[in-house]
């Protein structure tokens, strides 16, 4: 009689060969391609999306340094006397411009409190960005008092 040890290994069927390859078949393979395949599509589709993040970022960063470099040129050119002006950003950013207009709130109540108009234009946009904000020039309030 058979001990419960040599039974085991006696258990296979008489039909499989005992020389059975061990392996993929190849409907196995293509569903694993297709998962790995759709697997690498959402990573490339994650990477572009911050790519163009990335460049979103530095445009809006770029335009605000312009915008302060900008206004505070035309600050500068308001408290020197002149009502408007135009300028560039040199050889670094030579497709941006900015322009100014400066009028006078209430010569009256406020003298020496100015409403300015900026503009700056990019290559990107083709309306100018445009910002509003006050001067106040303490020179003018003592030169009409005198």
């Amino acid at each position: 009689m058979l001990g419960l040890r040599q039974w085991k290994w006696r258990a296979r069927p008489m039909n499989e060969s005992s020389t059975s390859r061990a392996g993929f078949t190849l409907i196995e393979v293509v569903i694993a391609l297709a998962i790995l395949g759709t697997g690498m599509l959402v990573l490339l589709e994650s990477h572009f999306g911050s790519l163009m993040l990335f460049d979103q970022a530095q445009d809006q960063t770029l335009i605000e340094l312009l915008s302060k470099q900008g206004t505070a040129l035309a600050e500068i050119e308001i408290l020197t006397g002149k009502s408007n002006g135009s300028g560039d950003f040199g050889d670094a950013y030579p497709d941006y411009e900015w322009e100014y207009t400066a009028t006078i709130v209430d010569e009256f109540e406020l003298p020496g409190l100015l409403d300015v108009e900026f503009s700056l234009f990019t290559p990107y946009e083709d309306e100018p960005l445009e910002f509003l904000f006050r001067v106040y020039d303490g020179a003018m309030e003592y030169e009409e008092q005198s």
